[in-house]
């Protein structure tokens, strides 16, 4: 039986106005002077190199480590793909026997297939090469332990925005959900029926004979074809490449949540005497995890060092407290992280009044899962309705439409957290 959602009157938002007014009047300053932060953008490196200033007053180390990737890959496969339904569905309907052009039916869709399930569902590098190439960068502040070091705790956010999804904007999650099913429904069509008319082609051509695809079971697949026309076009439009979001929800509550960890306990002269306490704001999240892939490539075997208890607490989207939820698992379900370090967030919620259960199935991921694919102890932390809201990856993503409490709250149990796993571990 699931938990029910947590019930925000049961929430301790108690935080004092410096805190919350650091957090909101920083948002809103970061969003009116660095705009469209895409990853790889200078506005997003900028952003970065004012964060890193800012919480050198905070800490007693900030790094900042510029890495390379190709940010128009993650998303940017879609319209490609789109042509290639398209183009796949004449070659299926017109082929007419010639062998080529039926093969070139059946690659053009199992390379949408690919592109798919490498790059969104596994948030793998597949087409990155077709992309111009761009430098993002990753902030990492640590507020060192008073005596010998024997954890590390991460709080981290990412301070990249997203283009606008036209479909988010247009009609929230039924809209979503119909032009995602719809797109994938006529990925796996054309790549079936492609293969079965690249397959039969070649076994008629080789006794010389032919066959019509308006008549039998053939017709049916033409005409299922035809109807997934309107769904591949759509898809083709899922990105609206115009508009930037501001991203004030996702993601700079969870950069300016992680960094007051590090302000409170300066201002309060607070250091744990075995526990390092630390924040790390990624570039280029809505690129694949980009900047959190290579941070943790990076750093590795530095996370892993025998006798320093290492855990990474990724926020996302920290806007709604009923939708606060543990991430146990992400990129849409291929990727497990550390449920003990779940438990830990779980454990910080109690203390702060609310019961956070597991998060749903979701189409998508956050930075914990790029800690895990390279075996490091991780779990996320979001606020974000899994309805998806009109706000969600939309121009609605302003500091206007934000909830202060969920800031407090979520801060409370990050610092929470720090305090128990300092005691415990996990």
């Amino acid at each position: 039986m699931a938990r029910r959602k947590p019930n925000p009157a049961d929430a301790n938002i108690t935080l004092s106005d410096s805190t919350r007014s650091y957090m909101m009047d920083g948002i809103r300053h970061v969003c009116a002077t660095y705009k469209k932060r895409l990853p790889g953008s200078q506005s997003e490196r900028d952003a970065q190199e004012y964060f890193k200033k800012e919480l050198e007053g905070y800490a007693d180390e900030v790094v900042m480590e510029d890495f390379s990737l190709h940010p128009g890959a993650f998303m940017g496969f879609i319209p490609i793909a789109a042509v290639f339904l398209l183009v796949a569905v004449a070659c299926f309907l017109f082929s007419n026997g010639n062998t080529v052009v039926a093969v070139v039916g059946a690659i053009l869709p199992l390379l949408a297939t690919l592109m798919f399930l490498f790059e969104f569902l596994f948030y793998r590098n597949f087409v990155d090469f077709l992309f111009p190439k761009r430098i993002s960068r990753n902030v990492y502040a640590v507020r060192k332990a008073s005596g010998e070091t024997k954890r590390r705790i991460i709080f981290g956010g990412h301070t990249d925005a997203a283009n606008e999804w036209t479909y988010s904007w247009l009609g929230e999650k039924t809209a979503l959900a119909v032009a995602i099913a719809g797109g994938v429904c006529a990925m796996f069509l054309g790549l079936i029926a492609n293969i079965g008319n690249a397959v039969y082609t070649l076994r008629l051509n080789a006794v010389g004979l032919s066959f019509d695809k308006w008549h039998g079971g053939w017709l049916v697949w033409s005409i299922l074809l035809l109807l997934s026309v309107p769904f591949a076009i759509m898809i083709a439009f899922f990105i609206n490449y115009k508009i930037v979001v501001d991203g004030a929800n996702d993601n700079l509550s969870a950069n300016y949540i992680a960094m007051a960890v590090l302000k409170e306990m300066q201002e309060g002269d607070e250091r744990f005497e075995h526990t390092e306490v630390a924040c790390l704001l990624t570039g280029a999240e809505e690129a694949g995890l980009r900047g959190a892939k290579a941070f943790a490539k990076k750093h590795q075997k530095e996370f892993k060092e025998p006798g320093v208890e290492t855990v990474f607490v990724a926020l996302d989207t920290m806007r709604e407290i009923e939708e606060l939820r543990v991430c146990n698992f992400g990129c849409t379900g291929t990727v497990q992280n550390d449920k003990a370090v779940g438990q830990l967030i779980h454990e910080a919620g109690l203390a702060c009044g609310l019961d956070i259960p597991p998060s749903e199935l979701y189409p998508g991921a956050v930075d914990a899962e790029a800690f895990s694919m390279y075996g490091l102890r991780a779990n996320g932390f979001t606020g974000v309705s899994h309805d998806a809201k009109r706000y969600y990856h939309t121009r609605q993503d302003t500091p206007d439409n934000m909830n202060e409490d969920c800031l407090a709250v979520s801060l409370n149990i990050c610092k929470a957290a720090a305090r128990i796993f300092d005691e415990k571990g996990c």
